[in-house]
């Protein structure tokens, strides 16, 4: 159970910072100014969500499913979250389908972008997991 706890603080500290993030980079214009900045926030925003998958499941399915199943399950969340965030970002303009080439490009690097922070949270988190056991 102490994983746990630990895993907990480290992915609330995580959620922490991207919303720190996230609210300089709006108040800043950095998302409009920087072409990088929207990048980082979906990897770390992803590992997030996974590092919290991982605490939901262990917490309510306990040792029933093994390492690379949570983390399947945990990028599938990423993944589902940043797919969730591009159609959020459409509905409010934020990003338009008639820029093209310019929209199909930003909307993949985030969606591998998400794929590879909720990989390298999962993987994290499964570690600390193991290391706890």
């Amino acid at each position: 159970m102490m994983f746990q706890t630990k895993l907990f603080k480290q992915a609330f500290l995580l959620l922490f910072v991207v919303g720190i993030l996230n609210l300089v980079g709006t108040e800043l214009y950095l998302y409009w100014t920087l072409w990088w900045y929207d990048i980082i926030l979906h990897f770390l925003s992803a590992g997030v969500v996974s590092l919290a998958t991982i605490v939901f499941f262990r917490i309510f399915l306990g040792k029933r499913l093994s390492g690379q199943t949570l983390i399947k399950y945990a990028v599938f969340c990423a993944l589902v979250v940043g797919i969730i965030w591009e159609i959020y970002e459409l509905y409010f303009e934020m990003t338009y389908l008639s820029d093209g080439m310019i929209y199909v490009t930003d909307t993949v690097s985030d969606l591998i972008m998400d794929i590879a922070g909720g990989l390298l949270g999962s993987i994290y988190a499964i570690r600390l997991v193991k290391n706890n056991e």
